[in-house]
């Protein structure tokens, strides 16, 4: 990884054809050493170019300002990508973590603190960061701690989606979820501001899980 994080952090800006094919080599590598299989193929060949530009903040289909909510049926690939997209990014020094969104609502349940997923204002940085909630829809609903029951992606998600709108903060989902499912979940308030947060990404096709 230490190879691939140089080459990434030596290139200052990616005007360039030249630029922009060392980052592609960078991150097919990357790839491959997280996802052996890993392919780029015609079903996520458009996805993967979107995203890549998206990440490199170059212009083009996606909203560089919004966030990212991949959504599609189980095995399409969603959470492989942002964990390949993950350590692209972290190799770049503008990285992200990725968090099970089961395990933020058990983490709720055993002790009652959001504050990593919301402000941060306990964290290193002691400010909201960027981050990525993987299997929204999985999570037990509510959660419940010592009698406090809270719907703790609705709650996370509201929050986020102020410091969004003040802060410009971005956040990832990955889902099962469409956003009119969502709503059943989450309630008219998560449906209604989906896609002004999130590039809404649709995975089609096949699972690429092996059976």
């Amino acid at each position: 990884m230490r190879n691939h994080k140089e080459t990434i952090a030596n290139v200052s800006d990616y005007q360039t054809k030249e630029q922009v094919y060392t980052q592609k080599i960078a991150f097919m590598e990357i790839a491959e050493s997280i996802i052996p299989d890993f392919q780029v193929d015609e079903s996520n060949r458009q996805i993967i170019s979107d995203l890549f530009n998206y990440f490199l903040k170059i212009p083009g289909e996606l909203d560089l300002k919004k966030g990212l909510w991949f959504m599609g049926d189980i095995g399409a690939g969603k959470s492989s990508l942002m964990q390949v997209f993950s350590k692209f990014m972290i190799a770049k020094n503008d990285g992200f973590l990725i968090h099970d969104c089961s395990h933020v609502a058990n983490q709720y349940s055993i002790n009652g603190d959001l504050d990593k997923y919301t402000y941060n204002q306990d964290g290193y940085c002691g400010e909201p960061v960027i981050m990525c909630f993987d299997e929204l829809g999985r999570e037990s609903i509510p959660a419940n701690h010592f009698g406090q029951k809270l719907n703790v992606m609705q709650h996370i998600l509201h929050i986020r989606y102020s410091l969004w709108q003040t802060t410009g903060l971005r956040t990832f989902i990955t889902t099962n979820l469409d956003p009119q499912t969502a709503q059943e979940y989450y309630g008219n308030y998560i449906r209604d501001r989906c896609r002004e947060m999130f590039n809404v990404v649709p995975f089609l096709g096949k699972s690429r899980r092996k059976s």
